[in-house]
């Protein structure tokens, strides 16, 4: 009987320890959630503590960038991934970032990811790009993960860049 009990203590035990490491991944819908989206990327960007990547095709939102100037004037390493075409069209954001100091890389080929890693604990990826327009006007889908094996995976990635 007591061993019965100790088996079904650990079970519970174990699920729940599980629950609580996947219930740090999220996700979000847009629009919808865009002002819980928002304020997630606000906060994973301004609790940030050693590093930002982030590779994204069309970044037009002046909130993120004050805050990824914000994280580096903290000393966070930043370090962001654009696409030619897109700075090219509307480089406000490309000028400000890169004036505060910030390491930008434009790639050669067309850039269409929609990537960030915080601390290389934290990814965020979906289908969002980070203007205005599309928190606010687009259907889209943003997850919030923290597997390690994905973030293993996206670091080389970013690694290829270098």
């Amino acid at each position: 009987m007591f061993k019965s009990i100790f088996i079904v203590i650990f079970l519970f035990s174990a699920l729940y320890s599980n629950q609580n490491i996947l219930n740090e991944n999220q996700t979000f819908f847009l629009p919808q959630q865009n002002n819980e989206a928002k304020d997630k990327i606000i906060e994973l960007i301004s609790n940030s503590k050693e590093s930002i990547k982030i590779s994204m095709y069309n970044f037009s939102y002046k909130k993120f960038a004050k805050e990824l100037v914000n994280a580096s004037k903290k000393g966070v390493k930043i370090e962001l991934i654009l696409d030619k075409k897109k700075v090219e069209e509307d480089n406000d954001i490309y000028k400000y970032l890169k004036n505060n100091g910030i390491k930008i890389i434009i790639p050669k080929k067309k850039l269409h990811t929609k990537i960030a890693l915080i601390d290389n604990t934290t990814l965020i990826i979906g289908s969002l790009n980070w203007t205005k327009e599309s928190f606010e006007e687009n259907y889209e889908i943003l997850l919030i993960l923290n597997d390690k094996k994905i973030i293993n995976e996206t670091n080389i990635f970013f690694n290829s860049f270098d």
